[in-house]
């Protein structure tokens, strides 16, 4: 009896364990894109916080907004759903079983995988120092056009006034 009660001790402790581990790893990945999002944007956002946005915000600002919508769309068509009518449970999925397991495990693959190329992304940014905000600006710049001179006030009323003289 002593044993199994060492045992459940151990399991729970390390239930405990892992369970932090989850907590610290999904508030790093929250701390992480909140600040990647403000390096790219310009601003913070609640979104990293969020569970199933913060991984369309991975996708968005890894790659684009079309990568983030795929990504929330895998979670959605791989999840598993269970109702319960008068005490009788039912269990949907919207892919079969085995598709569902093969694209979930390709799902896990990818975002692990964004989510190393968003780490690199994020610090060659900050290496180079390209702010990438100005990509998302709402007017566009060309640095080659040359900027406009304009007269001075004074001198355009005086030719103005020379041009009437002389009419």
């Amino acid at each position: 009896m002593e044993d199994m009660e060492n045992f459940l001790a151990a399991f729970a402790a390390f239930g405990i364990f892992i369970f932090l581990i989850i907590i610290g790893i999904y508030v790093a990945q929250a701390i992480f894109l909140n600040k990647f999002n403000k390096l790219v944007h310009g601003k913070g956002t609640a979104l990293a916080w969020i569970p199933i946005c913060n991984i369309y915000l991975l996708g968005k600002l890894t790659i684009n907004k079309i990568v983030g919508w795929v990504l929330v769309a895998c979670i959605l068509i791989t999840g598993t759903y269970t109702t319960t009518i008068n005490g009788v449970e039912t269990t949907y999925t919207i892919l079969p079983e085995g598709i569902s397991s093969f694209v979930s495990t390709l799902y896990s693959i990818a975002v692990l995988a964004l989510f190393f190329y968003a780490i690199v992304k994020y610090f060659k940014i900050k290496k180079d120092g390209n702010n990438p905000s100005i990509q998302y600006s709402s007017q566009p710049t060309n640095q080659y056009q040359q900027p406009i001179q304009q007269q001075p006030t004074q001198q355009v009323n005086q030719t103005q006034n020379n041009q009437n003289n002389v009419m």
